[in-house]
């Protein structure tokens, strides 16, 4: 070949534009004597549901090639389930007394009792608790009551003793056995097991008063 075709191809392949291979994003330029590669690293995807990743650029020195691969690590975004909290709340129903039945008229004078100690602390000083009157007669499961004094052997009954004032009757025969007791109408008024409403054993007589007493069941 001549040399003015030689100089003539120089200055073609001199000017001549870069080539690009599809796909790569390495720019391979042809020159005389040689091929120079550059390269060129991706550019990281941003925006809504892109993945970042670690790329890696491998040039081959012989083509210029470049083998670009991507790897991808992490864990997946984690979701999970809205938190429901369970709340149980236990119904608890009890049931249960607030104190005795009514006592009637016995809440006081004629309470139950078992030590003298109890009768005090209900009807105050002096009270006792009786469990059995002249071993004729027993109290069931006690008799809160106060000792009195009547003015003679033929009064069976009295009111207005300090002893028993305002509520009760100084009841008994003089000098045996004096006590107080409340007076009533109806046996409803003594609803304490083992008593009733009425006149006093062996000595009272019609239309005396009546008093929560112990039943003839209990006689000694």
């Amino acid at each position: 070949m001549s040399p003015l075709r030689l100089t003539l191809l120089a200055i073609v392949l001199t000017g001549c534009p870069p080539v690009y291979k599809q796909g790569n994003t390495t720019a391979e330029t042809t020159t005389t004597g040689g091929s120079t590669s550059a390269t060129t690293e991706p550019i990281e995807p941003t925006g809504p549901g892109a993945t970042i990743g670690t790329t890696t650029v491998d040039t081959n020195p012989t083509t210029g090639a470049v083998d670009t691969t991507t790897t991808t690590t992490g864990e997946p975004a984690t979701t999970g389930e809205p938190a429901t909290t369970t709340s149980t709340t236990e119904a608890t129903t009890t049931t249960g007394t607030t104190g005795e039945p009514d006592p009637g008229l016995m809440g006081e004078w004629g309470h139950a009792c078992q030590s003298d100690d109890e009768c005090s602390a209900i009807l105050g000083d002096k009270g006792v608790c009786l469990t059995d009157i002249l071993m004729l007669y027993a109290l069931p499961g006690g008799y809160c009551t106060k000792e009195c004094t009547l003015p003679d052997a033929m009064t069976f009954y009295e009111a207005g003793d300090p002893a028993c004032a305002p509520d009760a009757l100084c009841i008994g025969a003089s000098g045996y056995f004096e006590a107080c007791a409340v007076e009533c109408t109806d046996d409803s008024d003594c609803p304490r097991e083992g008593y009733e409403c009425r006149l006093l054993p062996q000595i009272g007589q019609p239309g005396d008063p009546m008093f929560c007493l112990m039943t003839d069941e209990y006689m000694l």
